[in-house]
């Protein structure tokens, strides 16, 4: 399916009808290549990406706001979901617990860690590996926020990547752990852990490509997990298989 420039203005104005609207969502679920069309047109997007490679100074914050700004002054009146977006992505780069990941919808969660995790680039890594005695730290409040342990050892076991850091954030009022991983030089991949709720069932790891990503995910029953990053299915899969055997 096709899309116009003149149509992906409207959708980030907010001034498309909600059918079609969700049409081009579902569509940039999968089509990386829509994706970045739309965040070419859209003069948040960009200051976004900007903030997530200057990690980790704080002075992005004013710098993002002002484009943010700049923004709108330049396409009128945007629509406030868009602005939040940049404001909540920011905080969680700078430490804070909040994470906005496209229009929330609690059937869709696979779909926004992977929207959340596209913005990841190598240096995003690299600059905020925690050390020994902040990653134990890390994995201790995680544990706690999550309602189980998250054992190191267990969370090392895939040998070809690197532990590098553990976030507590925050999905549909429950809490998001992610776990991150380094790839040497290459964009780094992520465990993302959240609960399951009332109705969580147990099921085997399934994969699928989500914003340009790789994602398998599974539960089992009173946990999801997802391990994304990269774009080979096949790895993804054999690291969640990997974790789910020894979570």
């Amino acid at each position: 399916m096709t899309y116009s420039d003149q149509e992906l203005l409207a959708f980030l104005s907010g001034e498309i009808d909600a059918r079609r609207a969700e049409q081009i969502e579902q569509t940039m679920r999968v089509d990386r290549e829509l994706e970045h069309r739309v965040m070419a047109l859209d003069p948040v997007a960009t200051p976004v990406r900007a903030a997530m490679r200057g990690l980790p100074g704080r002075t992005v914050l004013s710098d993002l706001e002002r484009a943010t700004l700049d923004g709108d002054n330049q396409n009128g009146n945007r629509t406030p979901w868009v602005k939040l977006a940049a404001v909540l992505v920011l905080g969680v780069v700078l430490g804070g617990g909040a994470m906005w990941l496209g229009r929330p919808s609690a059937d869709d969660w696979r779909g926004r860690v992977a929207q959340y995790q596209s913005l990841y680039v190598a240096d995003t890594v690299s600059l905020t590996i925690a050390s020994a005695d902040v990653l134990a730290r890390q994995l201790e409040v995680a544990s706690e926020k999550l309602g189980r342990p998250l054992d190191q050892a267990s969370l090392e076991a895939p040998s070809a990547l690197k532990l590098a850091r553990v976030q507590v954030l925050g999905l549909d009022d429950a809490p998001l752990i992610q776990i991150v991983y380094q790839d040497g030089g290459g964009p780094p991949f992520a465990l993302c852990v959240t609960t399951a709720g009332p109705r969580g069932n147990a099921n085997d790891p399934s994969s699928e490509m989500l914003h340009g990503l790789a994602t398998t995910a599974w539960e089992d029953g009173s946990f999801r997990y997802i391990f994304v990053g990269g774009d080979d299915l096949g790895t993804t899969g054999k690291v969640a298989s990997q974790l789910k055997s020894v979570l």
